[in-house]
């Protein structure tokens, strides 16, 4: 009886809180709801001050490059050494390094790639569909939505 009572309250609970989780808007609501539009602005009155505007587009391509540059150049001496470039690139390659030899051997290329290529390939057909393929390309962390103060909180 105790284990059926368990059960239902944790249902509840999970139901519960995928409701408000289902009602809840999304964290870029915020950011859509202070953009200006043209509409919006023409309905304002002369004395109302006018809702904050969303950021501007992404950073520029320089930009993002010297925040990757700032990533690698760890001590700050604005050169990235040799060692800095490659404690990138250790993690996969310890991982490919299947017998830790300190070297990546054919094979041990070979079967890490072939555990890629099975774990694209979904349908097991033995070729990658371009949905498929997709799927094999570097993850990128998603950027975090802009969440600006109400106006009038500054």
């Amino acid at each position: 009886m105790r284990r059926i009572l368990g059960f239902f309250v944790a249902l509840s609970g999970l139901l519960l809180s995928g409701l408000i989780l289902w009602k809840a808007p999304p964290a870029t609501d915020a950011a859509s709801a202070l953009a200006v539009t043209a509409n919006n602005a023409a309905s304002q009155s002369p004395g109302e001050p006018l809702p904050l505007a969303a950021p501007a587009a992404p950073i520029s391509d320089a930009e993002r490059e010297a925040r990757r540059f700032a990533r690698y150049d760890k001590d700050g001496s604005a050169a990235v050494s040799k060692a800095e470039y490659l404690v990138n690139r250790q993690k996969a390659f310890a991982r490919a390094d299947v017998n830790r030899d300190g070297r990546l051997d054919f094979e041990e290329f070979a079967a890490t790639t072939a555990k890629k290529f099975a774990k694209a390939d979904r349908n097991a057909d033995g070729a990658l569909s371009p949905r498929e393929f997709a799927t094999t390309a570097v993850k990128r962390k998603p950027k975090a939505a802009c969440v600006c103060p109400p106006p009038g909180e500054e």
